[in-house]
């Protein structure tokens, strides 16, 4: 006959456990975190997971450890972000002041065909918009990964004046103080004597009024410009220097001696080379800008030299992958300087007489991120 043992160390152990919880000596790592919040009724997440509550709340039974604390609101659009630590046995408090969240907002222009048939067809603008558009959508800004909220687009005939003016109106009526709008245009620009301007489907809108349409806008403006002379939008070379030589000469000659004075009190006056403004041009108020009807490496389309390297900068041939080639320290965020050396650099662009400006210079401002 076979003897068996029972074994009845399990049980003992379940036991000893169970008397071990009631009596309070069990040893839990956990902690409590009070949040409150102003305003209050502002949703509670925790590294990314939405706990289900609301502020003020109480949330028990949280392991000892770090948090990311994020706290938003929807109507108006408002959150913060703390980072917290739990401890044994121990309850947390956080107040947290809501701020506003920026919303991003674009128009995007492209013109390739003119009323005016003495007006040159162009072949990359659609094409050119249409990436830029992609770039804009895979944007993320922020803890919270924001999207563009509105991301409208004008292409060809119907980039009239009128069009273009109500387009600005309609797209950026919303923003406030704490927002970004984005205006991009690709198409001609002319610079006669002087005044710059983009050339539209049937008219054209100078530098002035650009200015005070987009500087009458709360917020940051940020404008893109893939078109000849558009330096001018900021006011750079707006005139050749020979140009520059006769006119000093004349008004030399009939008593004005300071013309240099002159001249910059017109570069710097009535452009987008102000506060509340970020603009990248494809070329000096000089300079012509180019496209090419060569197949483009990911899509195979026409395209601007200057709009491709901005997309790639900003992820386009990678498929939107980390980490964009324009991110040169890797945070994520690309910045206005950041772009300008990936395009002012590109292998695409330096055969040509185009040279990228930016307003302001070595600027931080997160031009975009992802």
């Amino acid at each position: 006959m076979i003897h068996r043992h029972k074994n009845y160390f399990p049980g003992l152990i379940a036991t000893l456990f169970i008397i071990l919880f009631f009596s309070g000596c069990f040893y839990f790592p956990v902690g409590s975190l009070y949040v409150t919040s102003e305003p209050s009724g502002a949703r509670i997440f925790l590294n990314g997971v939405d706990t289900g509550k609301v502020t003020p709340a109480l949330i028990n039974n949280l392991w000892e450890g770090s948090y990311t604390l994020l706290l938003t609101l929807d109507n108006p659009s408002m959150s913060s972000t703390r980072a917290v630590v739990i401890s044994h046995n121990q309850t947390t408090s956080i107040h947290l002041e809501l701020a506003s969240e920026a919303k991003y907002r674009a128009l995007c222009i492209g013109i390739d065909k003119y009323r005016d048939p003495r007006i040159n067809s162009l072949y990359a603008p659609p094409y050119d918009v249409e990436r830029i558009r992609q770039v804009l959508e895979h944007a993320r800004f922020g803890d919270n990964k924001n999207e563009f909220s509105e991301i409208n687009t004008l292409v060809g005939a119907e980039a009239t004046r009128s069009n273009i003016l109500q387009g600005i109106t309609l797209t950026f009526s919303q923003a406030e103080s704490s927002d970004v709008s984005y205006f991009y245009f690709s198409g001609h620009g002319f610079n006669e004597s002087g005044t710059i301007t983009i050339v539209t489907y049937d008219s054209d809108i100078t530098v002035q009024e650009l200015a005070d349409l987009l500087g009458g806008m709360p917020g940051t403006k940020v404008v893109i410009l893939d078109s000849c002379f558009s330096g001018g939008f900021i006011g750079k070379d707006i005139f050749s220097v020979e140009e520059l030589r006769i006119d000093s000469l004349q008004r030399y000659n009939t008593g004005i001696i300071n013309s240099f004075a002159w001249y910059d009190s017109i570069v710097g006056r009535g452009n987008l080379a102000a506060e509340g403004f970020v603009v990248i041009t494809s070329a000096s108020g000089i300079q012509e800008c180019f496209e090419t009807i060569n197949p483009h490496p990911i899509d195979g389309k026409p395209y601007g030299y200057f709009t491709a390297a901005l997309c790639d900068g900003c992820g386009y041939n990678n498929n939107f992958n980390f980490a964009y080639p324009a991110d040169s320290n890797r945070d994520h965020e690309v910045s206005l300087n950041e772009i300008y050396h990936y395009i002012d650099s590109s292998p695409s662009l330096s055969h040509l007489a185009q040279d990228v400006q930016i307003y302001p210079q070595n600027s931080s401002f997160s031009f975009l991120e992802y």
